[in-house]
C-alpha cells in the first residue's frame, strides 16, 4: 500500500509540475512574445509646443537610438533624451520640428506614429528683401518659417512652392505678375493663421528715360533707353487704341519698336506683367508736316497753290473743302509743295495726310477760293433757312443781342440766314440746346459766315457743350467766309447737346450773318 501510495504521490507530484510548466508557456504567450518586442502604445501630449516634453510610452523603448520628427534636421539622438527606460522616453520638441509622423528608430526596424504630431506655433517676420524684379527671389527671415504654407503678393497672388524654407528663413520667388504691397504668410500649427508683414515688397518696374530718335518718323525703328526695360509687357502711346506687344529687341537697358502709324506726340507709358503701369517723363514726339504759308491766297479754281512749311516730303495727300484729296502734286519737297487746286473748292483749311501715317495734320489759315465757292457739304445740317428737325433740340435763351432766324439777305444757302446782333461784352444771343447726338462718326464743324462793315478780324467763338471752344477769326468783310473746323478743336466730348455762337472781341458790338451750320 505504501508503494502504490508512493507511486500515486510521484505521479501527482509530476503533474502538478507539467501544469505549472504549462501555466508558465501559456503567460509568455498571452504577452505575445513581448518580452523583446519594441511596441510604442502612446505619445503626448497633444497641444505641445516647441521646446515641450514629449512622452513616448510602450515596451522596450530602451532600445529605442533615436527619434526623427517631420521636418529637416528634426532628429534627437539616443543622447539627447531627457528620459529613457523600458516604458518610457521623455524628449524636448526641437524647434525644427514639423507637423507630421512621429519616427522611432529601433534595431527591430522604425516605428511610425499611427496619427501626427500638431504644435502650437506662432510665426513672426523680422525683415524681408525691400526691392526685387519679377522673377528674383524675396528673403523672409523670422521665427517658425518652416510651418508656413503659402505666401501670398498684393491682389491675391498666392504662392505654395519655395526656393526653401527652414526655421528661420523663408526664400520665395518673386511672381512675373507680382506688385508692390506687403506679404501675407499663411503658417499651420494647433492655431493656424495668417501673418501680414509690417514692411512692403517694392516690386522692380520698367522706366523709360530717353528716345532715340525722337522726335522719329510713323512706322521706323524708335529706341527706347531706361532700366529693367526687360521687364515691359506693353506700350500704350498718345493717339494708338491698342498698344505695342511686339518688339524690335528688347535688354534691361534698351527697347526697340516700330512706331504705329497713329502715333501723336506725347508720354510713353510701359506696363508690367502685372498691369502696373509707368509713364515717362519725356514726351514721344512724331516727326510731322507743317504748314507755314499757302499762295496765292485768294487762289483761282485750277490754279497752282504753292504750300511752303517744314517735312513736307512727308506728305501723302492734300484735301481742300468740299473736295476728295489730291494726291499727285506738280511738285514736292522738304520746304515746298506745289498743287494744282481742284474746281468745286469751297474756302477752308487744308489738311495733309502723312506718309506711314493715320495722323493729319491741318493749316491754321483759311484758304480763300476766288469767285463764287459752292456751298459747304454738310451731313447733318443743324440750320438751312431755318433750325432744321437734324438737330432735335429747342432754339433760343441766349444773351447779349438778339438773333433773328428768318433773314432774307444776305444768304449762303436756300433763302434764308441767320442775323445775330451783338450787343457787344462777350454776348451769345444764338443758342441751340436739348439735343443728344452723337459726334462718333463727324470730324468737322461747318459754318458759313457774312461779316458786315468792321467785323474782319473780330472774333466768334463756337461752344459745345457750354464748356471750352474755338476762335473763329472773321475774314473779309462783304462776304461768304466758310470755316471748317475739327470737332476736336472744339471738344472732346463724344455727345453733342448745345452749341453757342459768342460773340468773343468784347467789343461795342457788331453784326454777322450765319448759314449752313452742321457736322460732316
Amino acid at each position: 500500500m505504501i508503494n502504490r501510495f508512493n507511486k500515486t504521490l510521484l505521479c501527482f507530484t509530476c503533474l502538478l509540475m507539467t501544469a505549472a510548466v504549462l501555466t508558465s508557456c501559456d503567460k509568455n504567450d498571452d504577452n505575445g512574445g513581448q518580452s523583446d518586442k519594441i511596441e510604442l502604445l502612446s505619445f503626448g501630449p497633444t497641444g505641445s509646443k516647441h521646446g515641450d516634453t514629449l512622452k513616448f510610452i510602450g515596451h522596450n523603448l530602451d532600445k529605442v537610438t533615436s527619434i526623427k520628427f517631420t521636418g529637416n534636421a528634426a532628429v534627437v539622438t539616443q543622447a539627447n533624451f531627457k528620459l529613457q527606460n523600458a516604458e518610457l522616453i521623455k524628449v524636448i520638441v526641437p524647434q525644427a520640428a514639423e507637423k507630421g509622423y512621429v519616427t522611432l528608430t529601433t534595431p527591430q526596424g522604425d516605428i511610425v506614429t499611427k496619427t501626427q504630431l500638431d504644435l502650437g506655433v506662432t510665426t513672426t517676420v523680422t525683415s524681408l528683401t525691400v526691392q526685387a524684379r519679377p522673377g528674383e527671389n524675396v528673403t523672409i527671415n523670422g521665427t517658425y518659417l518652416n510651418w508656413v504654407t503659402s505666401v501670398t503678393f498684393a491682389k491675391n497672388k498666392k504662392v505654395t512652392t519655395f526656393v526653401s524654407k527652414a526655421f528661420g528663413q523663408l526664400v520665395v520667388k518673386i511672381p512675373d505678375d507680382a506688385e508692390t504691397g506687403p506679404l501675407i504668410l499663411r503658417y499651420l500649427g494647433t492655431d493656424s493663421a495668417d501673418l501680414q508683414t509690417t514692411d512692403s515688397l517694392h516690386v522692380t518696374l520698367p522706366v523709360a528715360v530717353s528716345f532715340a530718335p525722337n522726335p522719329v518718323k510713323h512706322q521706323t525703328n524708335v529706341t527706347i533707353t531706361g532700366t529693367n526695360l526687360d521687364l515691359a509687357k506693353k506700350i500704350t502711346l498718345t493717339g494708338v487704341t491698342n498698344p505695342v506687344t511686339t518688339f524690335v529687341s528688347q535688354t534691361a537697358t534698351q527697347l526697340v519698336f516700330n512706331v504705329p502709324a497713329a502715333t501723336r506726340k506725347g508720354k510713353v507709358i510701359l506696363e508690367a506683367a502685372s498691369g502696373v503701369k509707368t509713364t515717362s517723363a519725356l514726351d514721344l514726339d512724331v516727326v510731322l508736316p507743317a504748314i507755314t504759308n499757302m499762295t496765292p491766297n485768294p487762289v483761282d479754281p485750277g490754279a497752282n497753290l504753292t504750300i511752303a512749311g517744314t517735312n513736307l516730303d512727308l506728305v501723302r495727300s492734300i484735301t481742300f473743302e468740299n473736295r476728295p484729296a489730291v494726291t499727285t502734286f506738280v511738285s514736292q519737297s522738304a520746304s515746298q509743295i506745289v498743287v494744282a487746286v481742284p474746281t468745286g473748292v469751297a474756302n477752308g483749311r487744308v489738311t495733309l495726310g502723312v506718309l506711314n501715317s493715320t495722323v493729319t495734320v491741318q493749316s491754321a489759315d483759311v484758304l480763300q477760293i476766288t469767285g463764287t465757292a459752292p456751298p459747304p457739304t454738310i451731313a447733318l445740317t443743324f440750320y438751312d433757312d431755318a433750325v432744321t428737325p437734324n438737330w432735335n433740340g429747342w432754339t433760343g435763351g441766349g444773351w447779349g443781342g438778339v438773333v433773328n432766324y428768318g433773314n432774307t439777305s444776305p444768304v449762303r444757302v436756300g433763302t434764308k440766314s441767320a442775323k445775330i446782333d451783338y450787343a457787344g461784352g462777350y454776348g451769345s444771343p444764338m443758342q441751340l440746346g436739348g439735343a443728344s447726338i452723337n459726334m462718333a462718326t463727324y470730324t468737322t464743324f461747318k459754318i458759313s459766315i457774312y461779316g458786315t462793315a468792321g467785323t474782319a478780324g473780330k472774333k466768334v467763338k463756337v461752344v459745345f457743350n457750354s464748356a471750352g471752344g474755338y476762335e473763329i477769326t472773321l475774314g473779309a468783310e462783304g462776304q461768304w467766309n466758310d470755316y471748317a473746323i475739327p470737332i476736336s478743336s472744339i471738344s472732346a466730348a463724344t455727345t453733342l447737346t448745345d452749341i453757342w455762337l459768342q460773340e468773343f472781341s468784347g467789343s461795342a458790338g457788331f453784326t454777322i450773318y450765319v448759314d449752313a451750320v452742321g457736322l460732316n
